[in-house]
């Protein structure tokens, strides 16, 4: 593995070249030690290409799904200017790429990642993010302080399956700098979450910079330790940069590839 390439200007590369991958050692998000922490990250990478047997190109959409409690995550520029070293290699069929870009990732993240590759006529675009009511109506307060979770709130009234989500969320790229936007859902039982303070509190991270996968992990942690829900799912769906957009999925209950939601209207 080489040093990661974020941040820095890098020729697209020629050839395959696995040692493009570079892994980031995952940070946990400390909370109740006898909460079990459910999930996976699903990437989906949009500029996927390569050769047939007979030397043809052809352009895929790819699905990467690590589990959460992978040693590593894949640094994202790194997995770009990998997947473009596949652009001139020859492959029979997709099921020998997605063998071979499977035991890259698991090398890099240390753990067995699901590769999927889809046609542009056949990928299942199943989007179930608009079954999430939309909060964004409602009035906040932004500091740009950082997520601050007192600012979270519980009220008398006990929900069942409440779904909601928020087009508002950003973040900020730890490296570069740059912002990262999502969508962000949350399915509860239990206490009523006060929708103003929790849009309050997802609307402190626009300058808080940190990977997907911790910010999601964070605001997971933050609402099961100050609200106290029952059963709680959260999802942040970011938007793509360099063909790559990464949906972070954290629960209590666990998760398989079938609670996936399909792409944001933004992605």
């Amino acid at each position: 593995m080489t040093e990661s390439a974020l941040g820095r200007r890098v020729p697209t590369p020629a050839k395959y070249t696995p040692e493009l991958l570079h892994p980031i050692p995952r940070e946990r998000v400390t909370g109740d030690e006898d909460q079990i922490v459910h999930g996976l990250d699903h990437w989906r990478a949009y500029e996927l290409s390569w050769l047939d047997a007979e030397g043809n190109p052809d352009v895929f959409i790819g699905e990467l799904i690590f589990p959460a409690d992978s040693p590593n995550m894949v640094e994202s520029k790194s997995l770009k200017l990998y997947l473009a070293g596949l652009n001139l290699e020859r492959f029979e069929n997709t099921d020998h790429a997605a063998e071979l870009i499977r035991g890259d990732l698991a090398a890099c993240c240390g753990a067995n990642p699901e590769v999927r590759i889809w046609g542009l006529t056949t990928y299942p675009d199943d989007c179930r993010l608009a079954d999430f009511s939309l909060i964004d109506h409602r009035a906040v307060s932004v500091t740009g302080g950082g997520p601050d979770a007192s600012l979270l709130a519980t009220g008398a009234n006990r929900v069942n399956d409440k779904k909601i989500r928020t087009e508002l969320f950003r973040s900020i790229c730890p490296v570069t700098g740059q912002p990262d936007w999502a969508s962000v859902t949350l399915a509860y039982n239990g206490r009523e979450i006060g929708e103003a303070e929790l849009l309050s509190y997802l609307c402190g991270f626009r300058n808080h910079a940190a990977w997907h996968e911790r910010c999601a992990e964070q605001a997971f942690h933050d609402i099961i330790r100050v609200c106290e829900p029952e059963r709680l799912s959260l999802s942040m769906h970011f938007l793509r940069r360099g063909g790559l957009e990464i949906n972070v999925y954290r629960s209590t209950a666990p998760v398989t590839p079938d609670h996936l939601m399909g792409r944001d209207a933004r992605q």
